[in-house]
């Protein structure tokens, strides 16, 4: 028996995975950062904060991160505003059913508040998440568990009865840290064996894990 689901935002309901790492990639190459697929690999599922560490730890110490990060935010802010919120197929279908099936739904994404609630306001989805944690509301972001613990406390579920889709290692470690079933739609990453612990089932879209629920294929 299921009493609830919790989402990752990038990725998962939005596109916008993918457009990032374009910017991304984009600006590391322009600021001669040489070992690019590393970073952007090593930064999928963190918290701004975290990618920060992460890719200073592995550039030299001149290497200008903070301007770097600044040229990619307005590249990236750009190309959303021309081309719309990028939704992921089968979202507003399984956001829907949950909804009409009065399934409570949370949102866990290692983005910023401010990222957040600008992207689900032009998604106009604010209404289906009763509770909606962000990287920058935990002390540590995933794949620590502390995300999903905070989730789970706020919606006021046990992990064991909870699904939790996500597209990314970091997200599959924290939710399966947490004790959730984690499953796995995937994104940039693909699914390989190394993640075998940390997903509990895996489809290509969210339409496939829609009719998988809806046979009750998922429990």
């Amino acid at each position: 028996m299921v009493d609830g689901f919790i989402f990752d935002m990038d990725g998962i309901l939005f596109d916008t995975e993918r457009l990032f790492n374009v910017c991304f990639k984009k600006a590391l190459i322009e600021y001669g950062a040489t070992n690019v697929d590393e970073l952007i690999k090593g930064c999928i599922g963190r918290s701004t904060v975290e990618s920060r560490a992460f890719c200073l730890s592995r550039l030299p110490e001149d290497f200008p991160y903070d301007e770097m990060q600044m040229k990619l935010r307005e590249d990236f802010n750009e190309r959303l505003a021309e081309g719309g919120m990028p939704i992921k197929p089968g979202v507003y279908l399984m956001l829907e059913y949950l909804k009409a099936n009065r399934y409570p739904m949370g949102l866990a994404s290692s983005s910023s508040r401010r990222s957040v609630t600008h992207h689900l306001v032009e998604a106009n989805m604010t209404e289906y998440f009763s509770v909606v944690v962000c990287g920058d509301m935990v002390e540590k972001g995933k794949p620590e568990p502390d995300i999903y613990l905070k989730t789970l406390d706020m919606m006021n579920l046990r992990g064991k009865n909870v699904i939790a889709f996500e597209d990314s290692p970091n997200g599959l470690k924290a939710a399966t840290a947490a004790g959730i079933k984690a499953i796995m739609i995937p994104d940039e990453i693909p699914y390989s064996e190394e993640l075998k612990p940390y997903v509990y089932e895996r489809f290509n879209s969210m339409t496939a894990a829609l009719e998988a629920l809806k046979k009750g294929e998922i429990s």
